[in-house]
């Protein structure tokens, strides 16, 4: 029998189609019939390690396997901290928050500005607080807090927020108490990030950006500037060459680290069309 095409879909609110995943690997989504896409959303940039990253199917069986989901005090949160150190030298104070009020009070306690993002802000922009993205870095000398966008295993990612000393006040609310799974997993993918980006190979492969030239893009990340319903024009007939980008075009998209030429190929044709227009 032979099969319509949406039925592999689930339509968004906006209007944009994603196909119903069953499966993923690498930077590959699997619907259910077994046809295969190529993943440019990576889930807002936590898969941007791909979506089984080294050692987290072994850390969540061993971790579970231990009882150890509960929010209590653990050893992980020390283990992250030094690798959080490592990777941010000057930010040396760590805060762990499940809760999203929390993160908005600790932002607040240092600045009402606008947070800078260095896959969407303008270039030159410097700010109090910052995104930090892999590949990227942040905002620049100004910069006291730093929010790290962290390559985690689902959307429950704890947010890590990173201090200068300076700024650690009785202001900026102390740590929630964090599962010891979640915490174990950012301890897994904190170590893949620092060793990724400690080979030059992988960090020339993800800065070199095939649809660079076509849309805005820095490193690995982009945006095609297109208006709302130009981009759920293009969302989906991309999604026809079985690539998937993000639901809303002020999401970037990010290139992954691994693809085929035939990967991109018609990507790169469709994205001639629409940024010619």
């Amino acid at each position: 029998m032979q099969r319509s095409d949406t039925t592999t879909r689930q339509d968004w609110a906006e209007g944009y189609t994603m196909p119903t995943v069953v499966r993923a690997r690498a930077y590959y989504l699997y619907d259910r019939f077994g046809v295969r896409y190529t993943d440019f959303f990576q889930n807002y940039g936590r898969a941007i390690l791909g979506h089984r990253p080294d050692k987290i199917q072994q850390a969540i069986k061993s971790t579970v396997s231990r009882g150890l989901i509960s929010e209590y005090p653990s050893v992980f949160t020390g283990r992250l901290e030094k690798l959080l150190a490592k990777l941010f030298p000057n930010f040396p104070v760590i805060r762990f928050y499940s809760d999203p009020r929390k993160v908005m009070m600790a932002t607040s306690a240092v600045s009402d500005d606008a947070i800078f993002d260095p896959a969407v802000s303008a270039e030159h922009a410097s700010r109090t607080v910052s995104y930090w993205r892999p590949f990227l870095g942040f905002g620049g000398a100004e910069t006291v807090m730093l929010l790290p966008i962290l390559p985690f295993p689902g959307s429950f990612v704890p947010q890590v927020v990173c201090l200068k000393e300076d700024v650690c006040t009785a202001k900026v609310p102390s740590s929630d108490m964090i599962s010891p799974l979640s915490l174990d997993l950012l301890v897994k993918t904190v170590v893949n990030v620092i060793e990724v980006l400690k080979s030059e190979e992988m960090v020339g492969a993800r800065m070199n950006n095939p649809l660079n030239g076509l849309f805005e893009t820095r490193g690995p990340y982009g945006l095609t500037g297109l208006p709302e319903k130009r981009y759920e024009a293009f969302a989906t007939e991309a999604l026809s060459l079985k690539i998937v980008f993000p639901p809303t075009a002020d999401i970037p998209f990010i290139i992954p680290g691994v693809y085929t030429k035939g990967d991109v190929d018609g990507l790169v044709e469709l994205a001639s069309r629409y940024a010619a227009i």
